[in-house]
């Protein structure tokens, strides 16, 4: 019984401990993606498509989540996305179209997997719009 209570407690401060880092993780990936991505992915702008320059964050997570659901694949993805943008490699064509493609940017990758986990994971704000964006476009899926 001690044993079991011991392993108990282990389990539960390792736990712990992974659920803080990650946190870390994101709250970093989420500073980074303000200094490095939002100007571009933010929310300003709305759905006003003449007003962005680039599609929000929200809009590459829901497109990219789909294809690439664990959260390995996903950073990966994006991270060799923002490394060399490659219009052959995209799940979001439409936003090629509109916005061209993505300019290359000085982030190292380290950085980049953390913004990635952050979209990933993160509580990503939805520009005003979003939803009925959306399911205009989407229909309700």
């Amino acid at each position: 019984m001690k044993n079991s209570i011991q392993l108990f407690i282990l389990f539960l401060s390792l736990t712990s401990t992974a659920a803080i880092a990650n946190n870390s993780e994101i709250k970093k990936g989420k500073q980074l993606f303000q200094t490095h991505c939002a100007s571009c992915h933010g929310v300003a702008g709305g759905m006003n498509m003449s007003k962005r320059t680039a599609p929000p964050i929200i809009a590459v997570r829901k497109h990219y989540i789909g294809t690439y659901p664990d959260k390995f694949s996903f950073v990966n993805t994006i991270a060799d996305w923002v490394e060399k943008p490659d219009r052959n490699k995209t799940q979001m064509r439409g936003a090629i179209r509109r916005f061209g493609l993505m300019p290359n940017i000085t982030v190292n990758r380290d950085d980049v997997e953390k913004i990635a986990a952050y979209i990933f994971e993160g509580d990503i704000e939805s520009p005003a719009g979003f939803q009925d964006h959306v399911k205009q476009m989407h229909g309700n899926h």
